[in-house]
């Protein structure tokens, strides 16, 4: 754990708490230590107007951002682009596939779920950890599949929410996204789930980031 002045210079912020949940448990079990405090914002507009006042902290050094692609990566690039900008952060045209990490004297990165190129939100993050053989997840999406549309209570992009969470539920011990990671349902030998950690390490890690 973090000492309390060392999260007070390194700040993560997420959407939402199934962010922090999944991304707490995926650095436990691979063993990273977290070098810096998470803040949930409760959705992307009040993380991306709280932007300048995290980045206004005088002991701030890295600050990083997490945020769903939604259906438009590249649009939801374009906001957070314009939003750091605004704040004086010279933000490069398009993400960076591998984690946007820019440098200064506060280092800024983000991250764009799931991989910072496709359409999807954190289900579609934790989604690509499910094992590649696992026998419950191709009945997971033809139950969901199979739903017919006027009985749908779920948008048209969500539905691999939905069959996430199917899929969780039909575990021997059901358990939320991030103790499904710790408790060995999910693999975070995952490529994208690796990338995510290690541009979790430029950001925060100050002897290996930009």
């Amino acid at each position: 754990m973090a000492a309390p002045a060392e999260e007070a210079a390194r700040v993560l912020l997420v959407e939402g708490s199934d962010d922090a949940h999944v991304i707490r448990h995926l650095c436990e079990r691979e063993g990273l230590p977290r070098r810096f405090s998470t803040v949930c914002k409760n959705g992307i507009d009040a993380l991306l107007k709280s932007i300048p006042n995290h980045l206004g902290a005088p002991r701030l050094t890295a600050l990083g951002i997490v945020v769903d692609a939604n259906t438009s990566p590249a649009g939801r690039w374009q906001s957070l682009a314009a939003r750091l900008q605004s704040a004086g952060i010279a933000a490069p045209a398009a993400a960076d596939p591998a984690g946007t990490v820019i440098p200064g004297d506060t280092r800024v990165g983000a991250w764009i779920m799931p991989d910072n190129e496709q359409p999807g939100e954190i289900e579609d993050f934790v989604a690509l950890m499910i094992p590649t053989a696992d026998p419950i997840w191709p009945r997971a999406e033809r139950y969901i599949n199979g739903i017919p549309d006027d009985h749908r209570r779920f948008a048209p992009n969500k539905s691999t929410r939905a069959k996430v969470h199917a899929w969780l539920a039909a575990q021997q011990r059901p358990r939320p996204m991030g103790l499904g990671i710790t408790s060995g349902d999910l693999d975070p030998s995952d490529q994208t789930a690796q990338r995510f950690l290690s541009w979790i390490e430029r950001l925060f890690n100050p002897t290996t980031s930009n």
